[in-house]
């Protein structure tokens, strides 16, 4: 079982405005490591684009035979 990181943030001075990012680093065989990738992907965004903050994440469970 595989698993793909998503954090979804939005820009501060307009919250209607919102980019979904989708990990391509790694390969997460854990929901626990899911969820270790998509916290470091929240510190990445707070840290590189500081008008944007992330608000939401989800830790997709990929089927066999299912890239993405």
């Amino acid at each position: 079982m595989m698993f793909k990181a998503l954090v979804v943030a939005c820009a501060i001075a307009n919250p209607k405005m919102c980019v979904t990012f989708e990990d391509t680093m790694y390969k997460l065989d854990t929901e626990q490591q899911c969820m270790a990738r998509v916290y470091e992907m929240r510190k990445d965004i707070a840290e590189n684009l500081k008008h944007m903050k992330a608000i939401m994440y989800k830790c997709i469970e990929l089927r066999k035979g299912k890239f993405t």
